[in-house]
């Protein structure tokens, strides 16, 4: 998946806009699309209707587009059919415009039979991978050609260069192969709108010549074509003087370009330049004096967002005739120009994810009457403006996240009634709701996002919004109260991390199947889950964690076929495993964990959701065996079934997740950083996260979940052997098979675990040696092998010498380093002793003098040490705990110590003697 980073990345979001758009212009349009012909009773020849017919039948039409061809007597024009358009004087066939109709299958070479058509218009439509086809280089009369977004594969073949009448080629957005040269383009004189975006021009050497020399070329996209640096180096070593004369657009988005090459500063009718998505470095200042020469009047709309570029932002003044600036993602610093307000014609303003800093006031945007977007998130940016202040522009989109616009909500925001998406989320605003405003949202308000500030107070009720598709993010507030009725409409619900309680049931009436993200987690909401959720077919995210819900799963959960996100953590969930779930097949995250849900888990989870890639039902009652069939999840990267009251053995069978034991595929991805809805919209914030026992601790991970491979099966009461075979995950970072009665020997195969960060089989009845194998771990930084029954050496090597000893005790046969019990045959000689009988007998009463002054003395200073430190430990309560988790961890440290020392007092005594 695309990674989202504030909602922005180049290739999904601009294919799903793009087609969203062109779908609903077609739906709009498809009615008026049928010819020209009709007007004067103009009909079709019949070769060429019959030659339509012959294209229909190699194409799916699941939507229906073509229902209007047929070979009935009132569907015998071809000229009133959809799609198609007729001369006036002749009725041939002269278009052909089937773009965003939803159709599969091959281009029929039929089209052949239409030798005066000038439009053809395939794009948005998907044919099977398939080339393009050979043929289309013989309509010799083609002036429009548009084959984008079509799901075409292989060459661009070198036919279509004979189309010399041809002024639109737009191939685009298809998985088009690497293409040598374009040595066909350069025939085609009279193109002036060309787009080859995302095709492979990795070794075409000759684009920048080829194109440069087309002398009606005005608008050129070769975004995302890889294309060789190497040319634009070069270009300068011939004459360009006359190159690129009538080019007005210029798209290069996503190239990895370094430089921009100074004879960009020449093209004197340059009105757009893309360049974001690449390499560029240096300061921006300096490339914008080097980048336009005669084009700074001219220059409407510049683009290099995504960038290396730095230094401060330019005088915009020079470009007077600006309407759209596009300069995200960069490293620019400084302050914002008051100059931008003289840009009477600026449309839109985008310069976040910086380094901005300064105080933004009224000066900045005074004269911007025709501003419709503003995007100055992810600076250090103050906004002070007036508080009756009211700005010249009606906005469309407004995006001002992690800019400070509090401590008061901002009023003047409230006098754009225009806005459809709104974000100033992390504001540092703490006033109370503004109750009118909520109840009175713009009309045409779809996205709103007011997360992360102190915004407190009960929120009114919404419901009457009428946009569709709504997305609401509130969380991590202070709104309290009872949850309010939302629009039937709303697609996207966050209100996570807020002071809610009382029940769900309010949102029941968000009833239209839209919702696809729902998060209420982090709230006091309480109650019974209501039986409703057949409501919500399409949810993909459902996060009700640490809450205060109780009782069972409602049944209704059994609609939730889309879901991929379930976390209930940390309620009061109760009954069996929902059965309800078996319906829900498409789940990679479930986190049950933390409830009080009981009986056996069921052998079911493998076979009905075979997608899982995290399953944690830690800390419940569950019961029974670990079912046999859970190896079949081949996906899981996370089992956590610990502090339950599981027993059995543990399967032989684990090395089938093979997730664990290999690299991740890509196609099983978790949602870190964003997902798509079933509209294909973008929620990029949301990340899945699980609290995760590691190196001896919790952990909340989140977007490095995705990363862990971990078995947990702490805290139950399993019994057996540790199975070989779960040396064979190799991918393997966290196994903990702490405090059960599992018994045997370390498997000596655990070596292989190279990955192992935090090994724990403390509290068991393990026994034999530990494996020589275990000092290979090089990356391990957490091990307990303590209270269990090992014996013999502790492996040498730095590894395993480097960890406390405390990790090794309760091991009475343990020894070697880092215990101070040393291994037989490793002991110190004792020194030789006198063996005539007299020194024998005052060897004897030296020894019981000395036992008696020890025990005395110990017993003394047991006196003293008991009453100082119980009397600590009788008025504080955390002391109390910590010192008796320390007494039980060191005891046997004690021990050894107090009889080493007692022989070390001993040969002092004897040699004072």
């Amino acid at each position: 998946m695309t990674m989202i980073m504030d909602g922005r990345s180049f290739k999904l979001p601009y294919a799903f806009f793009t087609l969203f758009v062109l779908v609903h212009l077609r739906l709009a349009l498809g009615k008026l699309i049928p010819g020209v012909g009709d007007a004067n009773n103009i009909s079709c020849p019949e070769d060429e209707r019959q030659a339509l017919l012959e294209f229909k039948k190699g194409i799916s039409d699941p939507l229906g587009w073509l229902s209007s061809w047929g070979s009935e007597e009132e569907k015998k024009n071809c000229c009133n059919w959809q799609g198609i358009q007729c001369s006036n004087q002749t009725g041939h066939v002269i278009q052909l415009q089937l773009g965003i109709s939803n159709l599969t299958g091959m281009i029929s070479p039929s089209i052949l039979e239409l030798p005066y058509l000038t439009y053809l218009d395939l794009s948005f439509n998907d044919f099977n991978h398939s080339h393009i086809p050979d043929f289309i280089g013989s309509l010799s009369n083609l002036e429009h050609l548009n084959l984008s977004r079509s799901n075409l594969s292989g060459p661009i073949p070198h036919q279509l260069g004979n189309l010399s009448r041809l002024r639109y080629l737009h191939l685009g957005l298809n998985n088009l192969t690497k293409s040598e040269n374009l040595e066909w383009l350069s025939h085609m004189s009279s193109i002036e709108d060309l787009d080859l975006s995302f095709t492979n021009l990795s070794v075409a050497n000759d684009w920048l010549e080829v194109v440069s020399s087309l002398p009606n070329l005005k608008t050129l996209d070769m975004s995302a074509c890889n294309l060789p640096l190497m040319s634009l180096s070069s270009f300068s070593q011939f004459n360009h003087s006359k190159s690129f004369t009538s080019l007005e657009s210029l798209q290069l988005r996503d190239n990895e370009i370094n430089d921009i090459p100074k004879f960009f500063g020449d093209i004197c009718t340059l009105r757009e330049l893309g360049l974001s998505g690449n390499n560029l470095n240096g300061q921006l200042i300096e490339h914008i004096n080097d980048l336009f020469g005669c084009a700074k009047d001219s220059l409407e709309v510049l683009e290099l967002a995504r960038n290396q570029l730095w230094g401060s932002l330019p005088d915009f003044a020079m470009f007077p005739s600006l309407k759209e600036i596009q300069l995200w993602s960069n490293k620019l610093n400084g302050t914002m120009p008051k100059t931008i307000g003289n840009l009477h014609n600026l449309e839109h303003l985008d310069v976040s994810l910086n380094y901005l800093q300064d105080v933004i006031s009224e000066a900045h945007f005074s004269n911007l009457s025709e501003l419709l977007s503003l995007d100055l998130s992810g600076n250090s940016l103050t906004l002070e403006f007036d508080f009756n202040w009211v700005p010249p522009f009606q906005l469309d989109e407004l995006h001002l996240r992690s800019c400070k616009l509090g401590p008061r909500f901002p009023n003047w925001i409230r006098t754009q009634r225009n806005v459809t998406i709104l974000d100033i989320s992390n504001a540092q605003i703490s006033d109370t709701v503004p109750a009118e405003w909520f109840a009175n949202l713009p009309p045409k308000l779809y996205r709103l996002n007011i997360s992360s500030n102190q915004i407190h107070g009960q929120l009114p009720n919404v419901s009457k919004m009428s946009s569709s598709e709504l997305k609401f993010d509130l969380s991590a507030n202070r709104l309290e109260g009872p949850l309010p009725l939302f629009s039937t409409n709303v697609s996207s619900l966050n209100l996570s991390r807020n002071r809610f309680s009382g029940p769900l049931s309010p949102l029941c009436k968000v009833n239209n199947g839209g919702l696809g993200f729902l998060d209420l987690s982090d709230n006091l909401l309480s109650g019974q889950l209501p039986n409703c959720f057949m409501n919500w077919p399409n949810l993909l995210i459902l996060n009700l964690a640490n809450n205060n819900f109780f009782g069972e799963v409602p049944s209704s959960f059994g609609f939730l076929s889309m879901l991929h996100t379930l976390s209930l953590h940390d309620n009061t969930f109760s009954g069996d495993f929902p059965n309800s779930l078996k319906n829900c097949s498409n789940l990679r995250f479930m986190d049950l964990g933390n409830n009080r849900f009981s009986e056996k888990i069921p052998a079911w989870i493998a076979e009905d959701l075979p997608q899982l890639i995290v399953l944690i039902l830690r800390s419940n009652k569950f019961s029974g065996s670990i079912p046999r069939d859970t190896c079949k999840l081949k996906y899981l990267r996370i089992l956590d079934l610990s502090l339950n009251d599981i027993s059995g053995t543990i399967p032989q069978c684990l090395n089938n997740f093979t997730a664990m034991a290999h690299k991740a595929d890509s196609s099983t991805n978790l949602f870190e950083g964003g997902y798509y809805d079933s509209y294909g919209n973008s929620n990029g914030d949301y990340v899945d996260s699980a609290m995760v026992a590691w190196k001896g601790r919790e952990y909340k991970f989140g977007k490095n979940l995705g990363l862990l491979k971990i078995i947990n099966l702490s805290s139950n009461k399993l019994t057996g052997k540790l199975p070989t075979e779960i040396t064979s995950l190799l991918e393997l970072v966290v196994l903990n098979v702490s405090k059960n009665n599992l018994i045997g020997e370390i498997p000596q195969t655990i070596g292989q675990l190279k990955l192992l960060e935090s090994f724990d089989m403390s509290w068991n009845q393990f026994s034999g040696e530990i494996p020589s194998s275990m000092s290979k771990l090089q990356f391990l930084s957490h091990l307990n092998l303590s209270f269990n029954n090992l014996s013999g050496k502790i492996p040498s090597g730095t590894q395993l010498q480097g960890f406390d000893a405390t990790c090794f005790t309760g091991n009475r046969a343990l020894c070697g380093p880092p215990l101070t019990q040393k291994c037989p045959g490793e002991e110190t000689p004792n020194q030789c002793l006198p063996t005539d009988n007299g020194s024998i007998e005052d060897d004897k009463d030296n020894r019981d003098e000395f036992e008696k002054w020890f025990y005395v003395g110990a017993g003394i200073g047991f006196a003293v040490g008991f009453w100082g430190i119980c009397s600590s430990l009788i008025l504080k309560r955390s002391w109390r705990h910590a010192y008796f988790l320390l007494l039980d961890n060191m005891k046997d440290w004690l021990y050894v110590t107090m009889e080493v020392n007692k022989a070390r007092f001993w040969r002092m005594f004897q040699r004072q003697g």
